[in-house]
């Protein structure tokens, strides 16, 4: 069965958000490693309460990734966003690392009127120099794709593949998010399985998570605005083939559909549930 999940907050724990995954009917979830909209102020590791989230895991047969935050601009032409956004990924890895989670989600980087080309490259610099220092074994970094609203970088597939290219699959992989992948014209409404990125073996080779979500926005419209499951404009149809994609049934799929209270993620996981078969 493939695993189906949602994003779930952490504030009262991370071993409470392990034991709610499964009332929800999740099998795999994500968090944010921090504070998604700032890079201070973030609350102390508590490695008792990870070491617990850890165990319950496995008890649970649940796997989950950490999500970074917001603020982080790998392709940043300023030099002190740059250094926050390098030592908090870093720090990300190792929060990821103690609660048993196989990656951190990080957005491609905006450019800020520098150009695609250099904000490949301020990528490249940036994803060594937190490679340079992790001294995690077991996570990856996962870069999610855009919407290419604004300066984003990593809205096209070639865009994308060149980010990851330098690096050792081991270490640099990808989350896939289907609303942003839409929103930038590359899943065509009713033909999502001929997106190339499903036929490219590097591509494949570095999936890892896919986020599941549909769109507010028509196609091409490049922003990142999600909807509910069915209720946008990507519609059930289209995301019941990838779903039911052969070639993605061992990738986790995530749920960051806009729900009021993450209670409300069962009925989206249902949802997703009666689309698969």
């Amino acid at each position: 069965m493939i695993r189906i999940g949602c994003h779930l907050s952490i504030a009262k724990g991370f071993e409470k958000a392990v034991m709610i995954a499964p009332e929800l009917g999740a099998s795999c979830f994500q968090y944010f490693t921090k504070n998604p909209r700032g890079f201070r102020g973030a609350k102390q590791l508590d490695r008792v309460d990870a070491a617990r989230g850890v165990a319950k895991m496995k008890e649970l047969d649940l796997v989950a990734i950490g999500h970074a935050p917001y603020l982080i601009n790998l392709a940043t032409p300023e030099e002190e966003l740059f250094t926050l956004s390098v030592d908090a990924l870093v720090q990300d890895l190792v929060i990821a690392e103690a609660r048993g989670t196989y990656g951190v989600v990080v957005h491609c980087g905006k450019h800020k009127g520098q150009g695609e080309d250099y904000g490949i490259e301020r990528m490249h610099h940036a994803l060594k120099a937190v490679l340079e220092k992790n001294t995690t074994e077991n996570v990856q970094i996962l870069i999610e794709n855009t919407a290419g609203q604004g300066s984003e970088v990593g809205y096209t597939l070639d865009q994308l593949l060149a980010i990851v290219e330098p690096f050792d699959p081991s270490q640099v992989g990808i989350c896939f998010d289907t609303q942003h992948a839409f929103a930038a014209g590359l899943l065509e409404p009713g033909h999502p399985k001929d997106f190339p990125g499903f036929h490219h073996p590097e591509f494949m080779t570095r999936l890892k998570a896919i986020h599941l979500n549909d769109s507010k926005i028509p196609y091409a419209g490049k922003k990142d605005r999600h909807q509910l499951i069915g209720q946008g404009e990507m519609g059930a149809e289209m995301l019941q083939e990838i779903l039911n994609d052969p070639r993605l049934q061992n990738v986790p799929f995530y749920l960051e559909t806009p729900v009021d209270d993450e209670r409300q993620y069962a009925a989206e996981i249902v949802a997703c549930r009666n689309l698969v078969g």
